[in-house]
């Protein structure tokens, strides 16, 4: 069973990529605790319902791909949402979805709510280790070989432990804890990275890792990099090169990616050894996960634009949005409850009316 999953804001995008015609077929599956009749109005029901919660990532986008060899698709799909749904506590969540047919075979996809009616939120940590363990599960009951993976040993203890004896020694019969451990050439980030920018990050590693091997100090590596279309700066986790989209990589991940690739990878202890006593200026609002959004070109005085490095994001600590004086919010945070006054009162069906918390209620019915 192949699996993904990404927490998002949702919203018509995520609806509209669902209903993309790219696919054979797209059948918007029944949706639970919604009652919009589409769903673009389910996902922003969805997204209204959640408003209260203690998140800024209150949607959880998840699908399954069951295995080419299981001959009833169905049954082996129901069995994995039931057991996903046990595993994070996810049963009496809202959700919408679709199921698409590509290539004549059958994947769905849910998007749930993640915020609970008072306002606290499902924890979906470690989600990747325990979507695998739900994964192998469905093999096991389906009569499969158990689908390779780095995490087996963790997998096969937690089955233990939870009394699936029976999976874990099937699991430790196939192999699986032995096995060389798999590493995929993209995370689900990446992925999603490289189709909005159109940059392959296969080329930016091929680029960084030639850069590495023509220089042999910093200053040198900043040249190679900028030679081959990479800007080097300071980001928040480290040294970064900009690609032509704006979008920054983390340097010691890059270079070791594709490092490891060819057989022997250079510790990011190497990198940070080169650069020593390099100084690099700060590229603006770089978060850990490696994106930036491009910097915005001021205007000088003669009209031209004026070449200035962004500055450094900062931000203050987390609180919730309810919590905030109208009058001590900044820019972004007003503009984020505009839009929140806006979509209950788009949404019409009694939604706009909210608790004490904040959190999305539903109106008495009418006579």
């Amino acid at each position: 069973m192949i699996s993904g999953a990404m927490r998002g804001k949702g919203g018509r995008a995520l609806s509209a990529h669902l209903l993309k015609a790219e696919n054979e077929q797209v059948v918007v599956i029944g949706p639970r605790g919604l009652g919009s009749p589409d769903l673009h109005g389910q996902l922003g029901e969805l997204v209204a319902l959640s408003l209260g919660g203690r998140t800024d990532a209150p949607c959880y986008h998840v699908h399954v791909d069951p295995e080419i060899g299981i001959s009833d698709n169905v049954a082996a799909r129901a069995m994995w949402w039931r057991l996903f749904e046990a595993e994070f506590g996810l049963g009496q969540q809202p959700y919408c979805g679709a199921e698409h047919v590509k290539h004549g075979r059958a994947h769905e996809h849910r998007v749930y709510s993640l915020v609970r009616r008072d306002g606290s939120v499902v924890d979906v940590g470690f989600d990747f280790i325990r979507r695998e363990k739900v994964s192998r599960r469905v093999e096991h009951a389906f009569g499969l070989e158990p689908v390779p993976s780095k995490h087996a040993r963790g997998i096969e203890r937690a089955l233990r432990g939870e009394g699936h004896v029976a999976v874990a020694d099937w699991l430790v019969a196939s192999g699986s804890l032995d096995a060389e451990r798999p590493v995929a050439p993209l995370s689900p980030q990446e992925r999603l990275i490289q189709e909005r920018t159109g940059v392959r990050l296969a080329d930016v590693r091929a680029a960084a890792l030639d850069a590495w091997r023509a220089s042999e100090d910093g200053e040198g590596l900043r040249d190679a990099l900028a030679a081959r279309g990479l800007r080097l700066h300071a980001g928040r986790a480290g040294p970064v090169v900009v690609d032509a989209s704006g979008t920054a990589h983390l340097l010691k991940r890059v270079i070791g990616a594709a490092s490891r690739a060819e057989g022997q990878r250079i510790p990011a202890a190497a990198v940070r050894a080169r650069l020593a006593g390099v100084v690099l200026t700060q590229v603006a609002d770089v978060p850990a996960s490696g994106t930036t959004r491009p910097a915005s070109e001021p205007r000088d005085d003669s009209g031209r634009g004026a070449a200035r490095e962004p500055q450094v994001a900062v931000y203050g600590p987390r609180r919730r949005l309810g919590q905030w004086p109208l009058g001590g919010l900044r820019y972004d945070q007003r503009r984020r409850l505009e839009e929140i006054d806006r979509a209950r009162e788009r949404l019409g069906n009694g939604l706009a009316v909210t608790d004490q918390n904040g959190v999305g209620i539903l109106a008495p019915p009418g006579p």
